[in-house]
C-alpha cells in the first residue's frame, strides 16, 4: 500500500467506523456540549432577564401618582414574576405542564402568566398589594422556565424533540422565531462623530457631535448627544418617549449642581485656559441662561419643570423642580447615580467636542467593534417587559380617571378575558371595563388608545426572524459563535479557496436540501425539505465530527468528472448521470402542512360543524375515510376530495378538493385540541409530502461556493467512461475553476477518490497543509498507492463513440450539496388566462397563474432588435387590446353614444353610433386602443379634463 512511506507519518482523519458502530443513534447520557454552546447566549441572557433583570426593572418603574377627588393616588409594582407554560385551571388533561412540541403542533404560542404585585396608596397610607395576573410572554425553548430545561437526550426524545435540541428560540403561533442579536453603540461611552445631516436640526447647526448611549443596569436606554453650534455654543439632545427634545447646554449644567458659574466655567474651560473662542464660547452658553432669569441652580430646575411637564405625565402637586428632577433621571445620563456624576461627564463630553470640532480629535468611526456592543435577546425582552409594566400602571390610573371613582381592585386592574380571543390565534388580551390599548404607539395624555399583551408587542415590533437551521439563526455580522461562523467551518480546505467562494458557500449552506430533523413525524411546519439518501463526507474538516452533523447529513458523495462534453455543460450547467437518478442520487421530498380549522368557517356562537361524511356522498368516492379525512399514505391529484365535513344541525356535507396542480402523498394527520382541552373534532393538522427528484433546472452546489443548475438527465449509455468501467454521477464544466479559484475542490477531488479506495476519512481542516507538506503531494501519493494516477486524472472513453479521449480527465468524489432552489417552485408560464378587472390586463404572480411582467428593460430589447411588430404584438394584440367608437369631428372617445332601440313595433332594427357632442352618426369610425387608455380617458374626463384624439 505505501512503498515509500511517504504519508504514513502525515495527520490521519477522523474514522467512519462510529456510522457502523452498534452503540450509533443511541442517545448520549448528556447533550453534547459543543451544540447546547452555539445558543448559550440566547439563552444566559433570556435567563437573566426574566430572574434577576426582571427585578431590576420592577425597581426602576417608578410610581404612577395621579390626582383623584382632592387625594393622591399612588400605584408602584413591587414585584413581577413568569411562571412556566402550563395549561389554564380547569382544563380537562393529565398532563399540566405545556411542552414545545405541542405548540408547534397546535399552532399555539409556547408562553407563560405574566403576574405582578401591585401596591397602591391613597395620600401615602398605603391600601394593601393585590396579585395580578398582567398577561402572558413568550417563553424561549431550553430556559431555565422551559419545561425542557436540563432534560437528558432520552427525556427531550420522549417529548417529541431532538435528542440535541439547542433552544434559544421561541415559538409564536407554532412557528419558531428567534430574537436576533443587534448591533448598538458601545454603552456608556462618548463617541465623536461627523454626520452631515445634523446640519438640517436648525439654523446654525454643525456636522459635529458627541453621541452616548447611555445604559442602566437594567438595560433601559436613552441616546444622548451634544451638537455644536456655529457660534461656539453647544445644544444637548434626547429621547423621551419616542420625542426628540433639545435643551441648551447650560441649562442642563445649572440644573444639575448647585456650583457657581464660576466653577461651572472652571471645569469646562480645564486644559484650555489659553483658548480665548473657547472661553467666550463657554461664557455665551452660561450668558443664555441668565438672560432667562435664571441665577440659581432652584430657578434652573423650576424653568425647565415648567416647561417640560406637559410631556412627563407627572401630578400636578408634584413642583417644578421636582419635575426636572425626574426628566434628568430618566434622560440625561441615566447610567449615572448622582447628579454630580452627570455634571462631570457633560462636562467631559463637552471639551471632546470642542476638541473634534478644532480639529484636535479625530472623529471616531461608529461601525468599528471597540465601538459597539451586541444587544441580546433577553436584554431586548426585558426592555419590553418593563416598558409594558409602566404602561400597566399609566392604564390602570387612566382607568380610575374615566371611571371617576375608585371601584374595587379587581374590576379596575387588568382582567384576563376567558374564551375570547385576540387578535392573533390562541393569544389573550388584557381587558377592563374600558377599551383596549396597544403600547408599542406614543401615549399622549386624553388620547384613548390600545394596549395589548406582551405576546402582540412582540408580533408588532417585528424582532422576530424565520428560523431556518436547527432552531437558530444569527446576525451574520456578529459573534465569532454565529452561525455564519460555524457553516463556514464545514467548508473542507477553506483556506485554498478563494475567500467570496467561502462566502457564497456560507450563504448556500442554509439553502441546502438535507436531513434536518428527526423528529418528522411530530412536525406541523409550514414547509419542510428532506434529502431521502443523504450519506456522511467522506472529506470533512474536523468541526463536521465536533458539532456532530451525521446526524444531520446535507448533501451526497458524488463521482464528478471535469469534462467538458456536449453543449449542455456551458456556465455554470452541469450534466447528471440519468442511471444514477434512477438509482436515487439527490432525491427528496418537501413536507407540507396545512392547519384546517372548521370554528373559523363559522359564524359566531354557531357550533354544528365537524370533519365527517354525508353517508353515501357520491362526491367522497371512497377516497375519504369515515371521519371525512384523507387516508394516511394516500396520494392526492388535483381536483381530489381532500377533506369533508358535517353540519349537525341541518345534515348537510360540506366536500372541499385538493387545489395544488402538484401531487402529493398524505404523510401524517393530527387532530388538535384546545387550550383547556375540551375541543371538539373541529381541527385538524394535515401534512403532505410531495415527492421532489431532481429535474432539469433544479441547483446544485460543492461546499466551496461552486452552484451549477442541472441541465440534462444524460443517458448512462452516452456518458464517458473509465478503463474500469466506472460512470461518473456528475460532469463538471472546467470552465468553473480558473476565474472562481476554487483550489480547494480540486483538493477534496483527490481527497475524496483517495479515501474510498483506502477506506479511510479524510481530515479537511484548513491550515494543516503547508508549502512543505503540500495536499497535493499527501493526496497524490496516497493515490498513486492505490494504483491510480499521481494528480488525480484518467483516461475516459466517449460513451457515444468508445473511443479514448484525448485529453486526461480529472476525475474524484466531491460531496454535493442539492438546494432548495427548485423549478417546481419558480416555473411561470401560460398562454391566456385571468385578466385584471379594471385595466383589462393580463395579471401577474405565480400563485394566481398570471403572466411574466414584459416591462420597459424588454420593451427597449425589442426596439434595439428593431421587431416593432413584436412589440406591437406582445404590448398589445396580446395584452388589453380593444375596440373603440370615436368621433372623427370632436376626437371624443367618450361621446359617441349607441342609439336607443327602437320601439317593439318598428321593423327597423338597425342601431347606429352617434356622437352626443356633433349630434351626427356618419363622423362614427372605429379603432383598436388598448383598454387601459380608453380607462385613463375616463379618469381624466372625471375630473374635467378633456382627451382629443386626432384620427388621420
Amino acid at each position: 500500500m505505501d512503498p515509500g512511506g511517504r504519508w504514513r507519518n502525515l495527520p490521519s482523519g477522523p474514522s467512519l467506523k462510529h456510522l457502523t458502530d452498534s452503540s450509533y443513534g443511541i442517545p448520549r447520557e448528556q447533550q453534547k456540549p459543543a451544540l447546547q454552546e452555539l445558543t448559550r447566549a440566547h439563552v444566559e441572557s433570556f435567563n437573566y432577564a426574566v430572574s434577576e433583570g426582571l427585578s431590576h426593572a420592577v425597581q426602576a418603574v417608578p410610581p404612577f401618582e395621579f390626582a383623584f377627588k382632592d387625594e393622591r393616588i399612588s400605584l408602584t409594582i413591587v414585584d413581577a414574576v413568569i411562571s412556566p407554560p402550563a395549561v389554564p385551571k380547569g382544563s380537562i388533561c393529565k398532563e399540566l405542564n405545556v411542552y414545545p412540541a405541542e405548540c408547534r403542533g397546535r399552532r399555539s404560542t409556547y408562553r407563560g402568566k405574566l403576574t405582578a404585585d401591585i401596591s397602591w396608596s391613597v395620600n401615602g397610607i398605603s391600601k394593601g398589594v393585590i396579585k395580578q395576573f398582567l398577561g402572558y410572554v413568550p417563553i424561549m425553548v431550553k430556559s431555565k422556565l422551559c419545561n425542557l430545561y436540563s432534560l437528558p437526550p432520552k427525556a427531550l426524545i420522549e417529548h417529541h424533540e431532538e435528542a440535541e435540541e439547542m433552544g434559544g428560540y421561541f415559538i409564536i403561533n407554532g412557528i419558531e422565531k428567534v430574537i436576533r442579536m443587534l448591533i448598538m453603540p458601545r454603552r456608556n461611552f462618548p463617541i465623536a462623530m461627523v454626520r452631515p445631516k445634523w446640519k438640517s436640526r436648525g439654523p446654525g447647526y454643525t456636522q459635529y457631535g458627541v453621541s452616548m448611549h447611555c445604559v442602566r443596569e437594567e438595560h433601559s436606554a436613552v441616546n444622548m448627544n451634544l451638537h455644536y453650534l456655529e457660534n461656539g455654543t453647544v445644544m444637548l439632545n434626547f429621547i423621551y418617549r419616542k420625542e426628540l427634545f433639545f435643551l441648551p447646554l447650560g441649562f442642563a449644567l445649572k440644573a444639575l449642581v448647585s456650583f457657581s458659574d464660576y466653577q461651572i466655567f472652571q471645569e469646562l474651560i480645564k486644559g484650555k485656559e489659553d483658548d480665548s473662542f473657547f472661553r467666550n464660547s463657554v461664557s455665551q452658553m452660561l450668558r443664555i441662561v441668565m438672560e432667562e432669569g435664571c441665577s440659581t441652580q432652584k430657578q434652573v430646575l423650576n424653568y425647565l419643570g415648567e416647561r417640560f411637564r406637559v410631556k412627563l405625565n407627572l401630578p400636578d402637586w408634584y413642583p417644578n423642580e421636582q419635575a426636572a428632577e425626574f426628566l434628568f433621571n430618566q434622560c440625561i445620563c441615566i447610567h449615572l447615580k448622582s447628579n454630580t456624576e452627570k455634571f462631570y461627564v457633560l462636562c467631559l463630553m463637552t471639551r471632546k467636542l470642542f476638541a473634534l470640532a478644532k480639529g484636535e480629535c479625530m472623529e471616531e468611526n461608529p461601525d468599528s467593534l471597540m465601538n459597539q456592543e451586541v444587544l441580546t435577546p433577553g436584554q431586548l425582552f426585558l426592555m419590553f417587559l418593563k416598558e409594558s409594566l409602566q404602561l400597566t400602571e399609566l392604564h390602570i390610573g387612566r382607568t380610575v380617571l374615566r371611571e371617576k371613582r375608585i371601584p374595587p381592585w379587581m374590576e379596575v386592574v387588568l382582567i384576563p378575558m376567558t374564551g375570547k380571543p385576540s387578535l392573533y390565534p390562541g393569544l389573550y388580551l388584557f381587558t377592563t371595563p374600558c377599551r383596549l390599548v396597544r403600547p408599542v404607539q406614543n401615549l399622549e395624555l386624553g388620547k384613548e388608545e390600545l394596549i395589548g399583551t406582551m405576546e402582540q408587542i412582540f408580533m408588532n415590533v417585528a424582532i422576530f426572524e424565520d428560523e431556518v437551521l436547527a432552531g437558530v439563526t444569527t446576525h451574520q455580522e456578529l459573534f465569532p459563535h454565529s452561525m455564519l461562523s460555524v457553516i463556514a467551518n464545514f467548508i473542507p480546505f477553506s483556506d485554498h479557496n478563494q475567500s467570496p467562494r467561502n462566502m457564497y458557500q456560507c450563504q448556500m449552506g442554509k439553502q441546502t436540501m438535507g436531513f434536518p430533523l428527526l423528529t418528522f413525524q411530530d412536525r406541523s411546519d409550514n414547509k419542510l425539505y428532506r434529502l431521502q439518501t443523504p450519506q456522511s463526507p467522506l472529506v470533512r474538516p474536523y468541526m463536521y465530527d465536533y458539532y456532530d452533523m451525521d446526524n444531520y447529513p446535507i448533501g451526497t458523495n458524488a463521482i464528478v468528472a471535469v469534462i467538458s462534453y456536449t453543449g449542455y455543460d456551458m456556465e455554470d450547467a452541469m450534466i447528471v448521470n440519468k442511471a444514477s437518478w434512477e438509482r436515487g442520487f439527490a432525491h427528496g421530498s418537501v413536507y407540507k402542512s396545512e392547519f384546517i380549522d372548521l370554528s373559523e368557517k363559522i359564524k359566531q356562537g354557531d357550533d354544528s360543524l365537524v370533519f365527517g361524511v354525508k353517508a353515501g356522498d357520491p362526491r367522497v368516492m371512497q377516497k375519504l375515510d369515515d371521519d371525512g379525512l384523507p387516508f394516511i399514505g394516500a396520494q392526492l391529484k388535483y381536483g381530489d376530495p381532500y377533506y369533508s365535513y358535517l353540519n349537525l344541525n341541518t345534515g348537510e356535507g360540506f366536500v372541499m378538493y385538493y387545489k395544488s396542480k402538484e401531487n402529493c402523498i398524505v404523510d401524517n394527520i393530527k387532530v388538535c385540541s384546545n387550550d383547556t382541552g375540551n375541543g371538539k373534532f373541529k381541527c385538524v393538522c394535515i401534512t403532505m409530502r410531495v415527492p421532489r427528484n431532481p429535474t432539469i433546472g433544479d441547483k446544485f452546489a460543492s461546499r466551496h461556493g461552486q452552484k451549477g443548475i442541472l441541465s440534462r438527465l444524460w443517458p448512462v449509455e452516452d456518458m464517458p467512461f473509465t478503463e474500469s468501467g466506472m460512470v461518473p454521477d456528475i460532469l463538471f464544466n472546467p470552465h468553473g475553476f480558473p476565474s472562481r479559484m476554487t483550489i480547494g475542490m480540486l483538493i477534496e477531488s483527490m481527497a475524496g477518490k483517495s479515501a474510498a479506495l483506502h477506506g479511510l476519512c479524510h481530515d479537511a481542516t484548513p491550515f494543516i497543509f503547508s508549502e512543505e507538506n503540500s495536499a497535493l503531494e499527501y493526496f497524490g501519493e496516497m493515490l498513486k498507492a492505490a494504483g491510480y494516477n499521481y494528480y488525480g486524472t484518467e483516461r475516459l472513453y466517449s460513451g457515444i463513440s468508445g473511443l479514448e479521449l484525448e485529453a486526461d480527465i480529472f476525475i474524484g468524489v466531491v460531496y454535493y450539496q442539492r438546494l432548495r432552489h427548485m423549478v417546481s417552485d419558480k416555473f411561470q408560464v401560460r398562454t391566456t388566462g385571468a385578466r385584471d378587472k379594471v385595466t383589462n390586463q393580463p395579471i401577474g404572480g405565480r400563485n394566481v397563474q398570471g403572466g411574466i411582467r414584459f416591462g420597459e428593460m424588454e420593451r427597449d430589447a425589442l426596439l434595439a432588435h428593431g421587431t416593432s411588430f413584436l412589440l406591437h404584438d406582445r404590448l398589445f394584440n396580446c395584452s388589453d387590446r380593444s375596440v373603440a367608437h370615436v368621433c372623427v369631428k370632436c376626437g371624443s372617445l367618450l361621446s359617441p353614444l349607441l342609439e336607443k332601440p327602437p320601439p317593439s313595433w318598428s321593423a327597423l332594427r338597425n342601431r347606429k353610433y352617434s356622437c352626443a357632442l356633433c349630434n351626427r352618426s356618419d363622423t362614427i369610425d372605429t379603432i383598436s386602443v388598448p383598454y387601459v387608455f380608453r380607462y385613463f380617458v375616463a379618469e381624466l374626463a372625471a375630473m374635467n379634463i378633456k382627451v382629443k384624439l386626432d384620427i388621420v
